[in-house]
């Protein structure tokens, strides 16, 4: 199959309000289309209708997960929001034992409240007591409003005599950020530091600046109190639309990186719709490449390999590694010291382009980092686990992912470790209703029981 075998994309879309009209032809195709108020479930809606009509691949939340794996003793413990004030549920959660039971925060996407504090005396009963941030009382260097802001994974620790919470936040130039607040008790009051801890650098991509972000702070305090971060560059939202500019310039590329005709097809929409995406809002613009990112992620090791062959795709393929950094806390909270280490990168297929959600237990005698990997968004994301014998590691990876989707429960990610009621370890994390993956879709919170051993880390039901 060549290239002259799909058609080329003709795309002309206008703004309305809080929508977008938008004509498509190609070959002898045609279609008028309007997205409405630009949410995800909007765009997928979109897409779905354009597979329909120009033969491109449908999204994967209409398809569901492909090799699915077994719910082995998940147990769901929040299904439902549970305040007025929550928009999107629990997702990223981290959960906390605290004096009296256990603390959770999670991910609040653009809501205008930032991060809830949900206590349970027993993991079965959860209450809502309120947020980090709520309305008018976020930091001066932070964006908000909806469809302005992003608020995503705080979690909190105690150090010392204070509680600190990390979490990720938009700052006024759409750059994503790691801040760090603190308290005398983790219900609050909070105080911010009053300015990032970590901001992302300048990524050069064909003449033009974009800024890197981080994102997915996660403070370990180690058995002698020493703090320790982790985040990740969030270089994963710089490669779709270079890509997809890139396939506009050489649209022979097509070709050999993609070799069914509907991710041909959704490769030259992604081309022709890119100068448009441009102009968007930042998750505005990650939905409009929301199917070329999955046809890459499901052909990746050739899309990786025929980019490196290119040869003038050398910024695509770095910004396609998304590392996990590490480094000391200085003991205020307000800097970081000593050398900074990578201590992970995505180099497993199901991990596609991107690693993410670190998070660092001690148990026996070792560290073990989970972390999420491959898309949020779909069900194509899982969590997987390392190991080391020193916080910044070296860690070795067990080959396969330790969660996977499942048929109740698509995309479980982003997890955190905590005892349970019994004392022994048990992995939090978020999943979604089946068909309902997606930004600002509801996202629950589930546990399963850990064992941790010398030949690794296995799952028991609670």
């Amino acid at each position: 199959m060549s290239s002259t075998d799909f058609p080329t994309f003709m795309v002309e879309p206008v703004a309305d309000g809080e929508a977008t009209r938008l004509h498509v032809s190609a070959g002898e195709s045609r279609g008028a289309y309007r997205i409405e108020g630009g949410e995800q479930a909007d765009y997928l809606a979109f897409f779905h209708d354009l597979a329909r009509d120009f033969g491109t691949r449908v999204p994967h939340a209409f398809g569901g997960p492909g090799e699915r794996g077994e719910p082995k003793g998940w147990k769901p413990l929040i299904t439902t929001n549970l305040s007025d004030r929550t928009e999107a549920g629990y997702g990223d959660p981290a959960v906390l034992r605290v004096e009296g039971g256990w603390l959770l925060t999670a991910t609040s996407n653009d809501g205008l409240d930032a991060f809830p504090l949900v206590f349970s005396p027993d993991l079965q009963s959860w209450e809502h007591r309120g947020f980090v941030f709520p309305e008018g009382e976020t930091p001066d260097w932070v964006l908000t409003g909806h469809h302005r802001a992003d608020f995503w994974a705080p979690e909190i620790q105690q150090v010392g005599t204070e509680w600190w919470i990390a979490y990720t936040a938009r700052q006024h130039s759409n750059a994503l950020a790691i801040g760090l607040a603190r308290a005398k008790d983790p219900f609050g009051p909070w105080v911010d530091n009053g300015e990032p801890l970590i901001t992302g650098g300048k990524v050069l991509y064909r003449g033009s600046t974009a800024s890197g972000g981080v994102i997915d702070s996660h403070i370990f305090k180690d058995a002698d109190g020493t703090p320790y971060l982790f985040w990740k560059n969030d270089t994963n939202g710089l490669w779709p639309r270079p890509l997809a500019g890139l396939l506009r310039e050489h649209p022979s590329l097509i070709d050999l990186l993609f070799e069914a005709e509907a991710d041909r097809r959704t490769a030259a929409f992604a081309a022709a719709v890119q100068p448009w995406a441009n102009t968007r809002r930042p998750m505005e613009r990650f939905f409009w490449m929301q199917p070329l990112i999955e046809a890459a992620i499901d052909n990746w090791p050739r899309v990786r390999a025929a980019l490196i062959d290119f040869g003038q795709a050398g910024e695509i393929v770095e910004a396609m590694r998304t590392p996990i950094h590490a480094r000391r806390l200085a003991p205020d909270g307000r800097s970081l010291i000593g050398d900074e280490k990578i201590v992970l990168a995505n180099d497993r297929d199901w991990e596609g382009h991107l690693i993410e959600g670190p998070y660092v237990t001690f148990q026996q005698g070792r560290y073990w980092l989970f972390y999420a990997g491959n898309d949020f968004s779909t069900p194509a994301y899982g969590i997987g686990v390392a190991v080391a014998h020193h916080p910044l590691g070296p860690y070795v990876k067990q080959d396969e992912p330790l969660l996977k989707s499942a048929s109740d429960w698509w995309a479980p990610g982003h997890a955190s470790v905590a005892p349970g009621a019994d004392g022994r370890p048990q992995l939090f994390f978020h999943a979604f209703f089946p068909g309902q993956c997606g930004y600002k879709a509801f996202r629950a919170l589930l546990t399963v029981g850990l064992d941790f051993s010398d030949g690794g880390v296995k799952l028991r039901p609670v």
